[in-house]
């Protein structure tokens, strides 16, 4: 999730990007995908598992892009008075 959230971040260049908005973004999205609990059982599940990442993909980052917006719109009040996090 955090590897989605650094690489939609550029597209979002008014963004903070603080800690607490950062966090907030993620949590918006984590609560809006479905989980996914994995056991051992080798070859059924990891099969599974690849034939699921390019959607799971997909809606991890519909969900970032929507946390992003709404997230901008309305921060926390925790946000007030923080700096925003170097990029890079």
């Amino acid at each position: 999730m955090t590897r989605e959230y650094e690489r939609l971040r550029d597209s979002f260049p008014d963004f903070c990007g603080c800690d607490v908005c950062r966090d907030d973004v993620i949590v918006f999205a984590l609560n809006r995908i479905p989980p996914h609990y994995v056991t051992q059982r080798r070859g059924a599940v990891l099969q599974h598992l690849k034939m699921q990442r390019d959607q799971e993909v997909a809606d991890i980052s519909v969900a970032l892009v929507e946390g992003f917006r709404r997230v901008q719109k309305s921060p926390r009040q925790e946000h007030f008075g923080r700096r925003p996090a170097p990029s890079g």
